[in-house]
């Protein structure tokens, strides 16, 4: 029989004679390997795995910089025109497509039109990502031609939804924005295009949700704005394909002196450059830092509980040195006493990783639960074979990790000296305490350190939460309605009179509502994001293109303050009497401060904001800074009376005494009452929307809470065993030394204070190692310092407290001993 099945047998031989150890390790290594594999399930995802396109390496997206605005907006959107020009130029692209967020409504004939995610595309889009439909065509040329008919791809999801996967779908007509598209394809079902950001930096609202892939896809036609516009209209996306052999650097430089030659060649008034990023790292530039610093959180959780295996399997290769004296006496060879200590570890490693793998499961559907949205490639994170891979190789590592140390003490045993010492005497030396003395210390130290990242994340939450917002969220409920059809469209006769119509019914109707006490509109829904930003021009101070801040316009009404409780600083609120005249506007007090430096605003002008209107907005008003866009947001505003441009999108916001929930059926019904074809994508309490609005702060904090609280109980578990052992080896010496008259205080003050080194030096090296490692995850806090006081004296107070009750139960072990009990049985 081969010495490794020897080793493997005696090893199980000698769990089963101790299964409350084998227990709490397999527990613990089960815990923590299946925690780390949940979460490095949503890392491979999201981060890892590459994109199902054809070389997704070689995918970038481009958008442009304007000089005069990188101090606040490191890149902007894309220009249509200049998009036309690169395209035509571009020496290092294969292939470049640009496109746009569509939120269409749809119908197929029954019920009413409901809103789906979609894009608007140029025809080569496809053919860069390296993706043909499955069914049907592609588009082409002449289907972005001035007066083609309309017509539409469908993702395979919006093919389920909208037609149920009729193999007959194409060359069937769906209703979009109320007119007929004909569908010309079908992707594939593994297709998923990535959401892409306007902008690196700045949240815009409408964006796609990870949660609701795009379903339609419509060509982007060509129309005299797009063609014309040089210096404004930065509303596009744009991706490429690389050539190969090219790298991202090359396309950079080649695109952004493009851009400046064209700057001086046409003497803009801004000065334009280009920004080139991968896909990959683009689409998961604003999750990846959060899910790096998970896995890295989880990975000490299960180092630390590594160290505390290490502890126990230390113990018991101490308490067994007799027993691997004798093997030696009787010619074990030094590999074979290594080897039964490592097989022992491997046995309950390979236990606790076939556990983990079954907890892994179930972490990643909780990690689901509680994810937001807005993480991308949500749809792809799955116990798969590289999780499986990954689980047993970190089955492995822990292994060696809690085994390698307590291996290596069967080789101290010195025969002889094993078995002429007593078990105590062995057992007790200085040398095997100083070891243990090191592991809690390490252990502590790596605890300090989840406990910072853990208390500034919490900080910065709070901070988050208990900010002034500038406007209140309680009971008040949102009804997003969606104008985009006919009977409000450009073409339309009196498109504007009948959107305006729409508006003012819909308003008053819902003031009449039992309960209301107060009702408004504006074009987005708080709390999601920036949109229509525009830059601010004054005619009494004309500047050059991108010199003026940008701001964002709201359009609402006189009952919009109110309704939303905001303050008005300086001025006055919109009356009805404006109607009458109804070029006017308010500001924030941030657009007042940059627009308007060391000036009254009032009575001023701003020029540039109302569509297809040359007149110029005077100012009546000053707000208060809110944060309406989003809670780390306080961008410029301005309002503008929605009678003075109706947009497409509204949202209606509803005060009330009553709930959202009761509530939201009655606002649903009374809109549809005055049009039963207007799309009403979402009906919901500002109390949700704030919470959405969170989402990704809550899931970065409930997780890393739950990775702190993990390792301080493991430290708990870790201080309290090493000193129960410990007292447990001692109990002779406390005997004699109560005997010879030491009081129970001295006893426990021994006891405490052998607790106390390990702990605070290691909490002395994990402060240290905690201000290095928070430094990069500056960008995760809001309004946190790094060394934040609060954080850092919560989490050593903690720490203490933890520790200290770890030690209180072996000091007061060893403060009762019975010296007649001790000494007769030793």
């Amino acid at each position: 029989m081969s010495s490794p099945l020897l080793s493997l047998r005696f090893s199980i031989r000698q769990l089963r004679k101790s299964p409350g150890f084998a227990l709490t390790a397999i527990l613990t290594l089960a815990l923590g390997i299946g925690a780390a594999a949940a979460v490095f399930s949503v890392v491979n995802a999201v981060l890892l795995k590459p994109f199902a396109f054809r070389e997704p390496d070689r995918l970038v997206v481009v958008r442009e910089t304007v000089a005069e605005m990188r101090a606040k907006e490191p890149d902007v959107p894309d220009n249509y025109r200049h998009y036309l020009r690169l395209k035509k130029a571009t020496q290092t692209l294969e292939s470049i497509a640009i496109f746009q967020d569509a939120g269409p409504s749809v119908s197929t004939g029954t019920g009413h039109p409901r809103v789906v995610n979609g894009l608007s595309i140029s025809p080569d889009f496809f053919r860069v990502f390296g993706v043909a439909p499955v069914m049907g065509r592609d588009f082409e040329a002449r289907d972005v031609a001035k007066g083609a008919p309309p017509v539409v791809m469908l993702s395979y999801a919006g093919w389920q939804s909208l037609f149920h996967g009729d193999p007959a779908v194409v060359g069937k007509s769906l209703r979009i924005g109320g007119e007929l598209n004909t569908i010309v394809g079908v992707l594939p079902a593994s297709v998923r295009i990535p959401d892409i950001r306007f902008s690196s930096r700045l949240t815009f609202a409408g964006q796609t949700s990870a949660e609701q892939p795009n379903m339609v896809f419509g060509p982007i036609t060509e129309d005299d704005h797009n063609l014309q516009d040089d210096d404004g209209n930065f509303n596009f996306k744009v991706v490429g394909r690389l050539k190969q052999g090219v790298t991202v650097a090359q396309a950079q430089a080649e695109l952004d002196g493009m851009q400046r030659a064209y700057t001086a060649s046409s003497h803009l008034s801004m000065h334009l450059g280009a920004v080139v990023t991968p896909l990959a790292s683009d689409v998961t530039s604003g999750i990846s830092g959060t899910l790096w610093l998970l896995f890295a959180s989880v990975g000490a959780v299960l180092l630390i509980a590594c160290v505390n295996l290490a502890n126990l399997q230390l113990a018991r290769a101490v308490a067994a040195e007799r027993e691997t004296a004798v093997r030696a006496a009787l010619g074990a060879s030094r590999m074979q006493l290594v080897m039964v200590r490592l097989t022992e570890s491997f046995v309950l490693a390979a236990i606790g990783g076939i556990a983990g793998v079954a907890l892994a499961f179930a972490g990643v559907r909780v990690i689901l639960a509680v994810a937001p949205s807005n993480i991308p490639r949500l749809a792809d994170v799955q116990v798969d074979l590289p999780v499986l891979a990954f689980a047993v190789g970190l089955s492995a590592l822990t292994a060696l990790l809690f085994g390698t140390l307590p291996a290596l003490q069967s080789l101290r045993a010195d025969p002889q000296t094993a078995l002429r010492a007593s078990s105590t005497r062995t057992a007790g030396s200085q040398q095997g305490s100083r070891v243990r003395s090191l592991l809690v210390a390490s252990e502590v130290a790596f605890t300090v350190v989840l406990l910072m990242i853990t208390g500034l994340v919490l900080r910065s939450f709070s901070h988050l939460l208990t900010q002034n917002r500038g406007f209140e969220v309680h009971n008040v409920t949102a009804a997003q309605v969606d104008l985009f059809s006919p009977q409000y469209g450009d073409t339309k006769p009196g498109m504007k009179e009948a959107k305006l119509a729409f508006a003012d019914r819909a308003l008053a109707a819902l003031r009449e509502l039992p309960g209301v006490e107060n009702a408004t509109l504006t074009n987005n829904l708080p709390l999601s994001g920036q949109t229509w930003v525009d830059e601010l021009t004054r005619p009494d101070h004309p500047a050059p293109n991108g010199h003026g801040p940008l701001v964002n316009i709201r359009w609402t009404d006189p009952q919009y303050l109110p309704t939303m409780s905001m303050a008005l600083v300086s001025g006055r609120n919109f009356t009805a009497a404006d109607r009458a005249n109804p070029y006017v506007a308010l500001i924030s007090e941030q657009t007042a401060r940059e627009g308007f430096p060391g000036e009254n605003p009032i009575g001023k002008k701003i020029s540039d904001i109302v569509p297809d209107s040359q007149q110029s907005l005077t100012i009546v008003g000053v707000v208060a800074n809110t944060r309406v866009n989003g809670l780390k947001d306080t961008a410029n505003m301005v309002y503008v009376p929605y009678w003075t441009f109706t947009p497409w999108t509204l949202t209606f916001l509803v005060r009330s005494s009553q709930p959202g929930k009761a509530i939201a059926p009655e606002i649903q019904q009374t809109l549809w009452k005055i049009d039963p074809q207007v799309p009403i994508p979402a009906v919901k309490s500002l109390d949700d929307q704030l919470s959405e609005s969170v989402a990704s702060d809550r899931f970065q904090t409930l997780l890393l809470s739950s990775f702190g609280a993990a390792a301080l109980l493991l430290a708990l578990l870790g201080v309290y065993g090493v000193l129960a052992y410990s007292v447990t080896l001692r109990l002779q010496e406390f005997g004699i030394r109560v005997a010879l008259g030491s009081g129970k205080a001295r006893l426990m003050g021994l006891v405490l204070r052998q607790a106390a080194l390990p702990v605070v030096t290691g909490a002395g090296v994990g402060l240290g190692l905690a201000l290095i490692a928070t430094r990069w995850m500056r960008s995760l806090l809001y309004e946190t310092r790094v060394a934040d006081p609060m954080a850092i004296a919560g989490s050593l107070v903690l720490l203490g407290i933890v520790a200290a009750l770890a030690a209180i139960l072996p000091a007061r072990r060893a403060s009762q001993v019975d010296p007649m009990e001790v000494l007769r049985t030793r």
